[in-house]
């Protein structure tokens, strides 16, 4: 390891939480300002490059013996005040996401306690506008800050600016390359009112007593928990495919020749679909291929067993897409960002 974190080869397979086996020809660490700059000037000169936080997000399905991979480790958390309305804090990209929404309710602010337990870092978090238990992540960000590759300058992007929509924001399309998160605003409501209608959300947190941020925490992290394998015991990326969203008209057609359909209303008069219960009816739980497969206790879930291989990621996901299609003529996209090449 240089001064600047530098490693030559570079083992990708703990970097990543699916852990796949796979190398890049170098790592570089961006915790100051000049390390930005030193990543624009790698990008500007044309050598192939990856942003990477945690890996929670990102599965490395072949080999890229030719990438650089920079790890995002800006750290640090401002509270900024309260305007009666919110409390409002700035928080450094490489910040661990589940610690600070903990360290949120240690405070006494409530607003995040829907999205623990989901991996990764903050600076991931706008990318694919993260969401869970009835909670998407622009409900809760006042403005993300970045950092501009091209001109080589700090800006403020708000939330018109950051195009948020399900799963999907600026930064996966028309911005994707464009700038570095460097860090998220949040607005956490003074007036906190629990988001409780997902699920069995309800019931847990009644079972746990007190309506509170900490209890519904508590019980978002229970269920993740019993739903989610810990990737340091068996690879995954956790929700592998977006939840689709469908017209009316095609909801109401699968829901009279399959009326248990699992859904859930959307935004712009669609109507979203459980990809694991359309996963779990194509009798795909628990389903290998190789050494990847569908989780036995959550078929939303893809998994590592200890040997997998990118191609054999690759396999069971065109195994998994051809048969919801075929069943539902429904479409699955996948969450994580696949690097294959």
């Amino acid at each position: 390891m240089s001064a600047h974190g530098d490693a030559y080869p570079v083992d990708l397979k703990p970097l990543h939480t699916f852990g796949l086996q796979a190398w890049a020809k170098a790592l570089h660490t961006i915790s100051t300002t000049s390390d930005l700059v030193r990543y624009a000037d790698s990008l500007q000169q044309g050598r192939a490059a990856l942003l990477l936080g945690e890996g929670s997000n990102t599965v490395f399905v072949r080999e890229v013996n030719d990438l650089t991979v920079w790890k995002m480790a800006l750290t640090g958390k401002q509270y900024l005040g309260c305007d009666g309305v919110h409390h409002h804090l700035r928080v450094m990209a490489g910040e661990n996401w589940h610690n600070l929404v903990e360290w949120t309710i240690q405070q006494g602010w409530g607003g995040l306690e829907n999205l623990a337990l989901i991996p990764g870092s903050v600076g991931a978090g706008p990318v694919q506008n993260i969401g869970a238990y009835g909670v998407e992540l622009k409900d809760r960000v006042r403005t993300v800050q970045v950092y501009e590759l091209q001109t080589r300058t700090f800006q403020t992007l708000d939330l018109t600016a950051c195009e948020f929509a399900y799963r999907e924001s600026v930064f996966k399309q028309s911005g994707k390359g464009r700038w570095v998160i460097t860090a998220v605003d949040f607005a956490l409501p003074v007036q906190w009112v629990p988001i409780l209608h997902y699920g069995d959300l309800s019931r847990r947190v009644a079972d746990l007593g007190v309506v509170s941020p900490l209890n519904v925490l508590k019980a978002v992290s229970d269920i993740r928990t019993e739903k989610l394998p810990d990737p340091v015991v068996l690879g995954n990326s956790g929700s592998f495919f977006k939840n689709p969203l469908v017209a009316v008209e095609q909801f109401e057609s699968l829901k009279l020749a399959h009326p248990q359909l699992v859904h859930f209303p959307a935004e712009g008069g669609l109507v979203k679909l459980a990809a694991g219960w359309l996963i779990e009816q194509c009798g795909l739980k628990g389903a290998i291929e190789q050494s990847v497969g569908v989780y036995e206790r959550q078929a939303l879930i893809l998994v590592n067993h200890g040997a997998g291989q990118g191609a054999h990621l690759l396999s069971l996901i065109e195994r998994i897409q051809q048969a919801v299609q075929a069943r539902f003529g429904v479409h699955l996209d996948a969450e994580p960002n696949l690097i294959a090449d």
